[in-house]
């Protein structure tokens, strides 16, 4: 009732200094400025029922704890994973010719596990922009994941193939031409394609270390199998040294090296099927994230990278932002939104111009 009364006053105060000039002429204008008078507030008033949101006003007002809640970046961020979706989805309908909007779509879609839904966006940025090793890559690994299957199908492998002949230093194109061929019983190019990738990797990051028992993995499996080792080559030594450690470096150097660690309360409580999301955002920042990685949640402590690749807008970079917030999640139900039962661990900060190995340690779970 207040609010009315108050916008009533409001509008006859600004009535009244419009028409003001009207009582100072005829007989005539002044009549003209009082009914004037009159409509104005009326009208406002009407107006505002018709095109205005009245029932804002009965609006509960939201707890302070609430509020802080609300204010939390990475739980709010990932709460608004839907509502981001929908939005890049409008965004699409709006201007259906954006083939980086296509990929971003397509890569969100894929880190919340709606695979068909992605592999759609990123066939339809692949239309738009044919012969993109990037898109094309990444509508490989979703046609993969939407099958269901271990084995990577035709259609796809052609499509890694013509990627790496574009750019045969697509990081993502390496590893899966590395699965085909292991999958093929053909060690020999699983492990040349893995070598070659290894040469693109910092020595000592997770995504190194992951490729390097790849790779001896596949050896043992020669070797088991009495296959000749002769035919593999083995990196130069030197090649793979690792440098000298350093306490910082610029984060086009070697990106993020991050390790994740479980508390080991937790470990027993952790099912087999839990998903591990691990989040990039902007220091302070909510919505969107700049990076997800997801992984199986097993195997701790976990070692990762994250690089410029690992970008959901393609065309960016890490060092456009000067500090970032890094941080983790094990999802219970294997999607992205935050759940009551998740366990968490608190963001860590990062500034991109003088980057240390971070550690998020998940020693809390959400009630």
């Amino acid at each position: 009732m207040n609010f009315w009364i108050i916008s009533i006053a409001m509008l006859a105060v600004s009535a009244a200094v419009m028409c003001w000039p009207l009582f100072t002429g005829s007989t005539k204008d002044r009549i003209n400025g009082i009914l004037l008078m009159l409509f104005i507030p009326i009208i406002g008033i009407v107006l505002y029922q018709q095109i205005g949101t009245p029932e804002a006003l009965n609006v509960a007002p939201v707890a302070v704890n609430q509020q802080a809640q609300s204010q939390e970046p990475h739980a709010n961020g990932q709460a608004d994973m839907e509502t981001m979706v929908a939005q890049l989805k409008q965004r699409m309908v709006d201007n259906p010719g954006d083939p980086d909007g296509w990929l971003i779509l397509g890569r969100t879609l894929k880190t919340m596990e709606r695979y068909t839904e992605a592999e759609e966006a990123l066939a339809n940025a692949n239309l738009i922009a044919p012969n993109t090793p990037l898109i094309m890559i990444e509508l490989a690994e979703t046609r993969l994941f939407a099958s269901g299957s271990r084995e990577i199908s035709a259609d796809a492998v052609q499509l890694i193939e013509a990627a790496l002949e574009i750019d045969p230093e697509q990081q993502k194109g390496l590893w899966l031409m590395g699965m085909v061929a292991a999958q093929n019983g053909d060690e020999v190019a699983a492990i040349a394609s893995w070598q070659s990738l290894l040469a693109l990797l910092e020595p000592e990051s997770g995504p190194a270390q992951a490729v390097t028992q790849q790779i001896e993995t596949a050896k043992m499996r020669m070797s088991a199998a009495g296959m000749d080792m002769a035919d593999v080559e083995t990196p130069v030594a030197e090649e793979l040294a690792a440098p000298e450690p350093v306490a910082t470096t610029n984060i086009m150097d070697s990106g993020i090296p991050v390790t994740i660690t479980l508390a080991g309360e937790f470990t027993s409580s952790v099912p087999a099927n839990a998903a591990l999301f691990v989040f990039v955002h902007p220091a302070g920042g909510a919505g969107m994230p700049l990076a997800v990685k997801r992984l199986a949640a097993r195997g701790f402590p976990l070692m990762l990278n994250f690089s410029d690749a690992d970008m959901l807008r393609p065309g960016t970079t890490f060092k456009d932002f000067e500090d970032l917030d890094v941080s983790a999640r094990i999802s219970i139900s294997g999607i992205a939104n935050a759940a009551s039962g998740d366990f968490q661990a608190g963001k860590v900060s990062v500034n991109t111009k003088a980057v240390k190995p971070i550690t998020l340690s998940i020693d809390k779970r959400l009630p």
